[in-house]
């Protein structure tokens, strides 16, 4: 049985995600939202350091929508967004920044839209600028939301000219 401390810490763990997101949402939203912060973030609720991740993951959620712990292929989108979030210290350039992710994702950056990088920065709320400098923790999203590509291309089957085709284009 929860204690009534634990439930009121609850309760104001709920409102500060509320408030921060600007949206409100179900009990059984926010039960689903804490047994994930317990397991990627080690929440504990009645914590010292609660509100802090609750405060982190809100404002997370608030810039990248599609920032959720039910999204497909979440842990490898989980271990990019780490990658480059714990990077803290480190400030990338757009193209510096964009070198490196496809590094780390194993992509061929020609391969990737001019269109596409721009969208990865919109999804994360940044503006895209090739030059301008980043902190890596603020590109942790663009990470985020580039790994769903990555996966999304190499699950794709590659194209192969049967036969059939080469004599076509004769």
């Amino acid at each position: 049985m929860a204690t009534k401390k634990y439930v009121a810490k609850y309760r104001l763990l709920k409102e500060t995600y509320e408030r921060i997101t600007g949206k409100g949402i179900s009990d059984i939203t926010w039960y689903r939202i804490v047994a994930s912060l317990k397991q990627y973030f080690s929440l504990s609720i009645e914590s010292a350091n609660a509100q802090s991740i609750v405060e982190t993951y809100a404002q997370l959620k608030r810039k990248c929508p599609a920032f959720s712990f039910r999204t497909s292929n979440f842990s490898s989108r989980w271990q990019a967004f780490k990658h480059f979030y714990d990077a803290r210290e480190v400030q990338y350039t757009g193209q510096q920044f964009l070198v490196a992710l496809a590094d780390y994702l194993k992509i061929n950056l020609d391969a990737v839209p001019r269109s596409t990088r721009y969208y990865w920065f919109n999804q994360a709320s940044l503006s895209y600028n090739a030059l301008h400098f980043y902190q890596s923790k603020d590109l942790a999203l663009v990470a985020f939301v580039a790994t769903q590509w990555a996966i999304n291309k190499r699950s794709q089957p590659m194209k192969s000219a049967t036969i059939e085709v080469l004599t076509l284009v004769k």
